[in-house]
């Protein structure tokens, strides 16, 4: 639950912060860490010095040490070279010899209540190191002490197999616990002031590196419907800001083009529902003037004109169906000859109206049954009707269309090739475009100009293609190609 409130606070800051938040993160545990691994080898480092210098310091110190014949002790006065620079002061150190038993043989330096302990460093030394190291802290029960803690080393005196006397020497750590805690106030106040640092050198980088993303949104926040020309500068840099520009480019050329097509279309769809108002309203007119009170052919005309405007309305409404997307389809499992059938019997009317033939050829290039393939029924029917009634229109009087249906492995083809005047080279990139019509043939056929145009849409969204080329001698031929399923 916490862990969720956390996420939910982190996804409503800025993304500059964010950035600036993950960079710290990182940044600030990677330097914590190597500064505390790095602390703790100095540490090291520095316990290693003192240790050998107290070693040494020890060694002379045994040198100086005299065993008699019946084990007394003599300390002859210490005498160190010149040159040595120890890392504590030699006048506090307490030296004590002790015996395997306990008894402490000798001492110089004022122990007061203080007793090294001894008997795990005989164990030691026997097991066979050469010296033992132990430090001794919060000392309270040695007069004057001068540091927290001391050093203390025992090392062994005589050279029996099994030694028995050791040398103890205990000395304050005043100086490495200094170099210490200089150390340490230094990680103190460095890694926040370093922290610190990074935390606004890290807000300026981001904000630097979204600066590109600013601009994208100034712009696109400044475009405008009717300033779609526009676009957002795309950086020279080979990066993800780049792709976003360039995304975001083609999303504004999408729009555009949509926005164009959109306009074209109301523009185009207003003339196309005018033309019939207006001969309605001027027939009606004529008949409001006329003293002839035979009504009948101005009543045909006007339910002439109310058909085509329900075709155009119906046209309309199913390409605005289509354009909701895939969405508004009713997918299923069809057998396409069943679909062609269906077109073939809507279109009867029309092909006996100018005595057309329509020949119908199923061609299975494969050993198998039929294909089947998935897709809308009725959007794919109006397709099929789309493509064999622009046939019959665009043929002459008692002519043939030929309508093929090929199986293959993987797609099923339609063909629909008529014997028309064909279509002029200079229309057929624009021939699937709304209220695209061609020139030639606009007072001799009747249509509306979307018919094409939807039977695109409807491939698309079947992904699947629709083509038209012209064929020789004359004529046009349509195919739609469909994946099977």
């Amino acid at each position: 639950m916490y862990l969720e409130k956390i996420f939910n606070l982190i996804s409503r800051i800025s993304i500059r912060l964010r950035l600036s938040l993950i960079f710290l993160l990182i940044f600030g545990t990677t330097m914590i860490a190597f500064n505390m691994y790095m602390f703790q080898a100095m540490i090291d480092t520095l316990q290693q010095d003192f240790d050998d210098a107290l070693f040494n310091y020890c060694v002379d110190v045994s040198e100086g040490i005299e065993i008699g014949v019946k084990g007394d002790l003599n300390f002859p006065p210490l005498q160190l070279d010149q040159g040595k620079i120890l890392p504590f002061p030699l006048g506090t150190a307490l030296i004590q010899v002790r015996h395997s038993s306990g008894a402490v043989l000798a001492r110089i330096g004022n122990f007061g209540e203080f007793n090294p302990p001894y008997k795990k460093d005989f164990e030691r030394i026997w097991a066979g190191e050469e010296a033992t190291y132990r430090t001794m802290e919060h000392i309270h029960n040695i007069p004057s002490a001068e540091a927290d803690s001391y050093r203390l080393i025992s090392f062994p005196v005589d050279n029996a197999s099994k030694p028995q006397i050791l040398l103890q020497i205990a000395v304050p750590m005043t100086l490495l616990e200094t170099q210490i805690s200089q150390r340490l106030t230094m990680l103190q106040v460095g890694i926040p002031l370093v922290l610190l640092i990074a935390t606004f050198g890290g807000l300026f980088l981001s904000a630097r590196a979204l600066n590109p993303v600013n601009r994208m949104i100034n712009i696109a926040k400044n475009i405008k419907a009717s300033e779609l020309s526009q676009r957002v500068p795309v950086p020279n840099a080979n990066d993800e800001i780049r792709k976003l520009s360039l995304t975001l480019n083609e999303m504004l050329d999408r729009i555009q083009q949509a926005f164009q097509s959109q306009e074209r279309f109301v523009a185009d769809a207003s003339h196309q529902l005018l033309t019939p108002l207006t001969i309605m309203r001027g027939e009606l007119e004529l008949l409001q003037k006329s003293e002839d009170k035979n009504t009948d052919q101005f009543i045909k005309s006007a339910l002439q004109e109310v058909d085509s405007l329900s075709k155009i309305v119906q046209e309309m409404l199913l390409l605005a169906r289509v354009d909701a997307g895939i969405g508004a389809l009713n997918l299923q499992e069809l057998a396409f000859d069943e679909v062609i059938f269906e077109a073939l019997s809507r279109c009867e009317k029309l092909a006996k109206s100018k005595d057309i033939k329509l020949k119908f050829d199923i061609v299975n290039e494969t050993n198998d049954d039929r294909k089947f393939v998935r897709g809308d029924n009725d959007l794919l029917i109006n397709l099929c009707v789309n493509k064999i009634e622009n046939a019959i229109k665009y043929s002459p009087n008692n002519e043939v269309v030929s309508l093929i249906l090929m199986w293959r492995k993987e797609s099923t083809y339609f063909i629909v090739e008529d014997n028309g005047p064909g279509i002029p080279a200079d229309q057929l990139p624009f021939i699937f475009e709304r209220f695209s019509r061609g020139s030639t043939m606009e007072n001799r056929v009747k249509g509306f100009g979307l018919g094409l145009a939807i039977a695109q849409k409807i491939a698309v969204l079947h992904s699947a293609k629709l083509k038209v080329q012209n064929k020789e001698p004359r004529g046009a031929r349509f195919s739609f190609e469909i994946k099977n399923i």
